[in-house]
């Protein structure tokens, strides 16, 4: 009699829990294998790579103008470019060097960004609609990126914009499944980014943050901001080497840290009201909805990025630096509603009562897609000759061979402080190899 009671005792509150946690987990996997899946046949590929080629043929059409001059604004106040321009040197003038390396990052741009979309939608088409939005030679897609970063003083922060999408596709990867070189790679990506420029890690962490609130609202929530969290303290490490506290806190003095400090500070009053806002509606209608994580992160980097356009000023005394990155994430919400309002014509039930066979529909749809890429054919047409035109407006000034900018910076470190973030830089890679000998000793 007890055997039986035992075997209908009522599961206690952690049981319950726990079986409740298996459930959500169960309905979650059950929801992503339903998302559109990469097809593996082999005219997708055919056909994917044809796509990549002709966004990457585009995108260098439209940049190649800008070739065989050598860069006279550009100030750095981190060491990627610079170093990259000493490699060349040898070959290639300083200053025509930073102009090529800074090229190659505005080239490579849209291939990032496209595999960074298609990582999260699971769509080819919403990755290849995105990518040719931002390069669409108007407004706040490509000339603005030209403006700030090739004719300005910003091209540390452009080129980070190419390096941002492969950071968030690793992480993505490290939050849903634990991988550790996901997690080793999304760390030093971020410390690479933070080494280009200190905006640039500023705009990837909003990157972060959003994605990882995405993924916590599909379960595990905990477990994956821990996660998030790991990262960002690798990061701190593996960059120490540079960012030792007194160079951090000069960064913060510098323009840059300025910039931030002046936007926060004028989007403080609005985000006592406006975060909870967004956060609840961001639960309410994305929990437990991994169809819908593209839009939620698209539009949410939209939103945000406005804002901080906002905060910092579109028009005076410049551009606002988050500019870029708000036509980034706007391409990005754009593409994705394009592949939505295409699927809802080819699939949605809600056409039956058109009664329109399955073929007219797909017709529709196709037809509606081949509009879109043909209008933005004709834009890139009409527009390519503005672009062009922009170099010959370039105001000249200091030199890179003045090393200005990361230098003056630099050189108010001593030496004492340089030997305390090569420490941290030493033990955080020690860390991680014992950390992964541990791992492969257990498994």
């Amino acid at each position: 009699m007890t055997t039986a009671n035992n075997n209908f005792r009522k599961p206690t509150k952690k049981e319950t829990l726990a079986i409740k946690q298996a459930e959500r987990v169960r309905r979650i996997t059950y929801l992503r294998q339903r998302l559109p899946e990469l097809s593996p046949r082999r005219w997708v590929g055919i056909g994917e790579a044809v796509s990549v080629a002709a966004l990457f043929l585009t995108n260098f059409f439209l940049l190649n103008h800008f070739f065989g001059r050598e860069d006279t604004v550009n100030l750095f106040s981190a060491p990627v470019v610079p170093l990259l321009a000493g490699f060349t040197e040898a070959f290639i003038p300083f200053s025509y060097g930073v102009r090529i390396w800074l090229l190659v990052f505005f080239i490579l741009f849209p291939l990032t960004f496209y595999y960074f979309v298609r990582e999260i939608s699971g769509r080819k088409l919403a990755g290849l609609v995105s990518a040719f939005i931002v390069i669409l030679p108007v407004g706040i897609f490509l000339p603005l990126r030209i403006n700030l970063g090739l004719l300005s003083e910003d091209g540390a922060h452009i080129i980070s914009l190419t390096i941002i999408p492969i950071v968030c596709l690793f992480l993505l990867r490290f939050l849903r499944r634990g991988n550790f070189w996901m997690g080793i790679f999304s760390a030093l990506g971020t410390a690479i980014v933070a080494l280009t420029s200190p905006l640039g890690l500023v705009i990837l962490t909003i990157f972060l943050g959003v994605m990882t609130f995405s993924e916590m609202l599909l379960g595990q929530g905990r477990i994956k901001a821990v996660r998030l969290g790991v990262v960002l303290a690798l990061t701190m490490g593996f960059s120490a080497f540079w960012y030792n506290p007194k160079f951090v806190i000069l960064t913060l003095q510098s323009s840059q840290g300025q910039l931030v400090e002046k936007t926060l500070a004028n989007l403080l009053p609005v985000s006592f009201f406006l975060l909870p806002l967004l956060g609840i509606f961001g639960f309410l209608l994305f929990e437990n909805r991994p169809q819908l994580q593209p839009m939620f992160i698209a539009f949410f980097l939209t939103v945000g990025f406005g804002l901080f356009s906002l905060g910092a000023g579109i028009a005076h005394p410049a551009p606002s630096r988050f500019l870029p990155a708000f036509g980034i994430s706007l391409a990005f919400l754009i593409g994705i509603l394009a592949v939505s309002f295409f699927d809802f014509l080819r699939l949605s039930p809600k056409l039956k009562r058109f009664k329109l066979q399955a073929v007219y529909r797909r017709v529709i749809a196709y037809s509606f897609i081949s509009l879109l890429f043909t209008l933005m054919g004709i834009i890139i047409c009409f527009q390519i000759r503005n672009i062009w035109e922009l170099d010959q407006i370039q105001v000249l000034g200091l030199t890179a061979e003045q090393r200005v900018g990361v230098w003056e910076i630099r050189e108010q470190t001593s030496p004492l402080e340089n030997i305390f973030g090569l420490t941290i830089t030493g033990l955080s890679l020690v860390s991680v190899g014992l950390i992964q000998r541990k791992i492969k000793i257990k498994t």
